[in-house]
C-alpha cells in the first residue's frame, strides 16, 4: 500500500470513528467520566502503587473506599440542612410564582403569555407529582445502569494506568513515535492537572461562600454554596448566573445579620461574589489551573456554547478542556512545522 494510500485509509478510518462517536454520544458519557475520574486519582494510585508497594488493584479499591467514605460523611453531616433548606425554598418559589401570576395579570395583554410560560416552568421544576414520579422510575433505573457502568470503567482504567498510554503509542508509526509521544504527554499532564485544579476549585469556592452567605446572614447558605461551585465548571456564564441567583434569592429572602434591607443584602452578596471570583482569577487560577486556562475569552465561550450544543451537559463541562487540548495540539504542530523549515533552510 504506498503512502497516499495508507493517508486515505487512515482518514476514512478516523472519520467514521469520530462520526460513530458523535452519533453514539450518549452512552458514552459514563466512558468519558469514568476517564476524568482516572485523570484526577491516577497519581494517588500512583503513590500507592510505587512508594508504598501496594498492588494497582489494591490501590484501587482503597481509593473507592476512601471515596464512598467521604461521600457517606458528607451527607450524614449536611442531608438534614440540605432537606431543610430545599423544602423551604421550594415553599418560597411557590409562594413567588403565585405572586408573579396575580401580578402578570395586569401587564399588557401581549407579554402576558411569554411571561406566564416562564413562571410556570419555574413552578413545574420545582414541583413533584405522582405521574412524574412514575415517570421517573425508568430514569433512575438507567442512571443506576450508568453508574454501574462508570464505576467499573473508572477502574479498569485507574488499574491500567500508563498501559493504556503505551498501548495506543504502539499503534503510531516508528517515525512519528517521538512526536507523538512528546504531545500526548503534555496533553495529559496539563489535562490531568485542569481536571484536579477544576475539582480543587469546586470545592474552594463552595466552601468561602458559604461562609460568605452565613455571615451576611443569607437564607438557603448552603444550597447556594454548593450551587456556586459547581456553577465554576462553566466557564463565564456559570459564575454570573450563581452570583445573580443567590442575589435574588438574598433579595426575595429579606433576612440579614447587619440590619440590611433586602436590596443592600443583595449588592453585599454581589460585592462578596466580585471579591471571592477576583481573588481565585488573581491568585488561585494562576497557580492551580496552568496554562490551559490561557485562552481568550471569546473562545471559551464559544467552546461552551458549542459543547453544550454538540453534547449538552457532558460537552458543556468539557468544553474548556478539549479547547485547551486543541490549542495545544496547534502550537506543537507549529513548532514541528517551524523546525522542520529551519532544519530544509540551512542543509
Amino acid at each position: 500500500m504506498t503512502l497516499r494510500l495508507k493517508f486515505i485509509f487512515f482518514l476514512a478510518v478516523g472519520l467514521l470513528l469520530i462520526l460513530f462517536l458523535y452519533v453514539q454520544r450518549e452512552i458514552l458519557t459514563p466512558f468519558i467520566f469514568a476517564a476524568i475520574f482516572a485523570y484526577i486519582f491516577n497519581p494517588v494510585v500512583n503513590i500507592l502503587h510505587k512508594r508504598f508497594k501496594v498492588p494497582r488493584t489494591l490501590s484501587v479499591i482503597v481509593i473507592y473506599t476512601l471515596i464512598v467514605g467521604v461521600i457517606i460523611g458528607t451527607i450524614f453531616v449536611s442531608y438534614k440542612r440540605v432537606i431543610d433548606e430545599s423544602s423551604q425554598l421550594k415553599t418560597q418559589v411557590t409562594t413567588i410564582t403565585k405572586t408573579a401570576k396575580s401580578q402578570i395579570n395586569t401587564l399588557p395583554q401581549w407579554v402576558r403569555p411569554t411571561l406566564n410560560d416562564a413562571v410556570t416552568s419555574i413552578e413545574k421544576s420545582v414541583s413533584v407529582s405522582v405521574p412524574s414520579i412514575y415517570s421517573f422510575v425508568p430514569q433512575i433505573f438507567s442512571r443506576i445502569i450508568t453508574f454501574i457502568i462508570f464505576l467499573f470503567a473508572a477502574f479498569y482504567f485507574l488499574k491500567e494506568g500508563g498501559g493504556m498510554f503505551d498501548r495506543l503509542l504502539n499503534l503510531v508509526p516508528n517515525r512519528y513515535k517521538i512526536e507523538v509521544d512528546i504531545l500526548l504527554k503534555k496533553i495529559n499532564s496539563i489535562l490531568g492537572s485542569y481536571l484536579r485544579g477544576q475539582i480543587f476549585l469546586v470545592i474552594l469556592v463552595s466552601f468561602i461562600l458559604f461562609i460568605c452567605l452565613t455571615i451576611i446572614g443569607v437564607r438557603y447558605a448552603l444550597i447556594l454554596a454548593i450551587f456556586s461551585g459547581f456553577a465554576e465548571i462553566v466557564p463565564i456564564i456559570g459564575p454570573i448566573l450563581a452570583a445573580a441567583v443567590a442575589a435574588v434569592v438574598a433579595y426575595m429572602g429579606s433576612t440579614s445579620n447587619f440590619g440590611l434591607d433586602p436590596l443592600q443584602t443583595a449588592i453585599v452578596v454581589v460585592i462578596a461574589y466580585t471579591v471571592v471570583r477576583q481573588i481565585q482569577d488573581y491568585l488561585i487560577n494562576p497557580h492551580v489551573m496552568g496554562r490551559i486556562t490561557k485562552l481568550h475569552p471569546l473562545v471559551i465561550l464559544f467552546a461552551v456554547i458549542a459543547g453544550e450544543h454538540v453534547a449538552g451537559i457532558t460537552g458543556l463541562l468539557l468544553a474548556v478542556p478539549i479547547a485547551g487540548i486543541l490549542k495545544i495540539i496547534v502550537e506543537y504542530s507549529l513548532e514541528l512545522i517551524e523546525d522542520k523549515e529551519i532544519e530544509e533552510k540551512y542543509k
